[in-house]
């Protein structure tokens, strides 16, 4: 019965399909899928400071200086693979950061960033792959995929972007991840799925996750090899997480037990930014999961379902771990609300027109495509007033640090000093460290103004 009415809602969709969009719009669908884009990029290129900021201070400013001093191929590859950020291990970003220093000898930032940006380009065509599996018809897929272009670029996770650190951290863990899921659902060899999914533990903690969603894929279809081969995926950067791995000063203990759900569903729900509604719309996002469970979307669509399984157990962890000091940057984090939104989408627009005769695909298309316009157009306008805010701020440091660098520190942010006193006088340090080593110079004040 479940497949019954998801196969009543594909043929209500491909009917929909055929009866309303002509193949000469096939190009203006494209151009309107695009836009969002277009728009999301613009506003990042424009709000870009191309400096260090924060967290690029240690985990890729004082990466490079040990690494420049390295004497060994050896001694680097180690370094690439362990050294400890914070509480991670970024395998990845400190790759990228040791081919720029291999290549150039120099830290550019403006090309850490935007490699970091483009990295949803690679996201959103996994989203087209993944959900536009049951249309043939060229402009009926463009014309479903409208809605989940203007969400996924909605720029709701604007705090992960024109950041170097964290733009090589948040963004690659989900598209190696994503990526992994999808070539494993696929008749394709799991070597390739086995790569993305290691790279995708090299990118940040929650790619182990992985792991175990990887075998609830593999074991029902008894892929027994395929099974050891995908755990032994995750020994390497197992290992690289367990040399010399020193524990950070852990938030898990200072929140209550009975707080943690209601952190979990403010989490999944973190594409709204105050805690009570996003807390609300989690749990409707929950309830809607449930009912793809229930529904065996697993059969229909398994690349989403299981894409689904693994951003709940980011989610169940960030808030486990986080809590409530989580939800203040689950800016970070709002990309996992908005793939959770996405497959919400997805599923409900194949399942309600068969399980209600009455339900028609065009209303629930008109209603979608006006709340996801409305949300891109207010979430776009708060991420361009956000990252100005913080361009200027971090513009304003550098200058400061510029005037006297033996003395003055870029953090002038008296939220991070009140919260980490010591950031201070690290920034002040690696900074000048770096720029007498000659890894980085900073921008002429003339091109980042």
């Amino acid at each position: 019965m479940p497949s019954e009415v998801l196969d009543q809602g594909n043929r209500d969709s491909r009917d929909f399909g055929k009866s309303s969009v002509k193949p000469r719009n096939v190009t203006l669908l494209v151009l309107v899928a695009l836009f969002p884009a277009l728009v999301a990029f613009i506003v990042l290129y424009r709000q870009s400071p191309s400096v260090p900021y924060q967290d690029d201070y240690g985990a890729i400013l004082d990466f490079a200086a040990n690494y420049e001093q390295l004497p060994s191929w050896k001694g680097k590859l180690l370094d690439i693979a362990t050294e400890q950020s914070n509480e991670y291990k970024l395998g990845f970003e400190h790759s990228i950061v040791a081919l720029e220093l291999e290549f150039t000898h120099r830290l550019n930032f403006g090309f850490l960033t935007a490699l970091g940006n483009l990295l949803l380009l690679p996201i959103a065509y996994l989203l087209w792959l993944t959900y536009q599996i049951h249309e043939t018809d060229a402009a009926r897929r463009l014309l479903d995929f409208l809605p989940v272009s203007f969400l996924f670029f909605s720029l709701t996770y604007w705090e992960n972007l024109d950041w170097a650190m964290t733009g090589l951290q948040n963004t690659p863990v989900v598209l190696f991840s994503l990526l992994a899921i999808y070539l494993l659902t696929r008749p394709v060899q799991p070597l390739f799925a086995c790569v993305a999914a290691m790279l995708a533990a090299f990118s940040s903690a929650n790619g182990f996750l992985l792991g175990p969603v990887g075998l609830l894929i593999l074991l029902p279809r008894r892929a027994f090899a395929a099974a050891v081969v995908w755990c032994c995926t995750f020994v390497p950067p197992v290992v690289a997480y367990l040399y010399h791995y020193h524990s950070s000063a852990s938030l898990i203990h200072r929140f209550s037990y009975l707080t943690r759900p209601l952190f979990f569903l403010a989490f999944l729900g973190c594409a709204i930014p105050f805690r009570w509604p996003a807390a609300i719309l989690g749990l409707v996002l929950l309830a809607i999961f449930f009912l793809a469970v229930q529904q065996r979307f697993d059969r229909v669509n398994p690349a989403a379902f299981y894409s689904v399984v693994w951003i709940l157990a980011t989610t169940a962890l960030v808030a486990w771990v986080r809590g409530a000091v989580g939800f203040y940057t689950a800016s970070r984090y709002s990309i996992y609300s908005i793939l959770l939104l996405i497959f919400s989408y997805g599923f409900l627009a194949r399942y309600l027109p068969g399980r209600f005769p009455m339900f028609k695909k065009r209303y629930f298309y008109s209603v979608s495509a006006v709340l996801v316009l409305a949300a891109f157009l207010v979430s776009t306008a708060v991420a361009y007033q956000r990252l100005a805010a913080r361009r200027r701020m971090i513009l304003a440091g550098i200058e400061f640090y510029r005037a006297r660098p033996e003395e003055n520190s870029p953090m002038i942010d008296p939220q991070v000093e009140q919260t980490v006193p010591q950031e201070k006088a690290n920034e002040q340090a690696i900074l000048t460290r770096v720029i007498q080593k000659r890894i980085y110079a900073l921008p002429p004040k003339q091109e980042i103004q």
